[in-house]
């Protein structure tokens, strides 16, 4: 082969190499584009995947939040509360109507009122006339006619001790001492008693009866049991504690009602006959939910040990 035939022949290979060297290098960068593009597509699908995930998420934790927000509203939100068709007509006929009260083998079965001071209804009757016997009322502070839970712990209800036995004239037909506890077998027989509020009845289990004196000049020490400040447990440094001690010291009879941090009160108030001023206490405990309202008293028995007024004392 002439020397010219050999240089056309390696001018060829030459071109030939050429071609396919770019060829590849064509080839190559429309893979590598290729590649990048459908990888950046990917990215941005699983992006906007993720996105619409928490997007989703968020719009659901926001349903289930607000759903729940819904639920605990609806268990909180109280029902309103409706006055009793026993009460509505005493209640149109004077506004400060609170309650009825009512204590078995008694008279009292009186409607009880409240108004801004513990002075206007001792000599007023219900219908606002001057009244000698007065209404029986409940303490200007305490909460009666209310939900149950937003009542004051203890409940303090006066009305004069007539002798005709009005208003709370009868009460004392609980009335024992220890020189005279004939009165044991009442309370056996009428261990409970009811109030209604404008909204609801409830029964008061009977926890303790006694007289107490209303002057600090009555004891040696000056002390007294103020009960009708025992309100709201706790106010004025007078504590549930204090106030189940003091009555469980006087009470003339152990009646075997169960108490406990927590129970509803409600005292019933008025004057005694022993001294002047002196007064009788009958406190009872509010039923529980779901409670069985009747009384052991098969459990109760007289307290010889209770705490009376120091009668040489007085009498001197």
């Amino acid at each position: 082969m002439s020397s010219r035939e050999n240089d056309k022949k390696n001018i060829l290979i030459i071109v030939i190499a050429a071609v396919v060297f770019f060829a590849a290098i064509i080839v190559f960068l429309v893979c590598y584009f290729n590649g990048r593009d459908n990888s950046e597509d990917a990215s941005a699908d699983l992006t906007e995947r993720q996105t619409e995930i928490i997007t989703q998420s968020e719009t659901t934790t926001e349903a289930t939040t607000e759903e729940t927000t819904a639920e605990i509203e609806a268990t909180t939100v109280l029902e309103p509360l409706e006055v009793l068709k026993s009460m509505q007509s005493y209640l149109d006929q004077n506004s400060d109507t609170v309650g009825w009260i009512k204590v078995d083998g008694t008279s009292i079965n009186n409607v009880v009122v409240q108004c801004d001071n513990n002075d206007y209804y001792l000599e007023h009757d219900f219908n606002g006339n001057y009244s000698q016997p007065g209404t029986i009322f409940a303490d200007y502070r305490c909460v009666v006619s209310d939900y149950s839970f937003n009542q004051s712990d203890n409940i303090i209800i006066y009305g004069h001790n007539q002798a005709d036995g009005t208003m709370f004239g009868t009460l004392q037909k609980y009335k024992v001492t220890k020189q005279n506890t004939s009165r044991f077998d009442f309370y056996l027989e009428h261990p409970t008693f009811t109030f209604s509020t404008l909204y609801e009845e409830y029964t008061y289990k009977i926890v303790a009866i006694f007289i107490a004196e209303a002057d600090t000049s009555q004891t040696r020490d000056g002390v007294i049991f103020d009960y009708h400040n025992y309100i709201l447990f706790g106010a004025n440094g007078r504590t549930y504690d204090m106030f189940m001690d003091n009555i469980n010291e006087r009470t003339e009879i152990i009646t075997g009602v169960d108490v406990q941090e927590g129970d509803q009160f409600m005292t019933l108030s008025t004057c005694s006959n022993e001294f002047e001023p002196s007064r009788f206490v009958v406190i009872g405990r509010k039923v529980h939910e779901g409670e069985d309202p009747t009384v052991d008293t098969s459990q109760a028995y007289l307290n010889t040990d209770a705490k009376e007024p120091d009668w040489d004392f007085i009498y001197s």
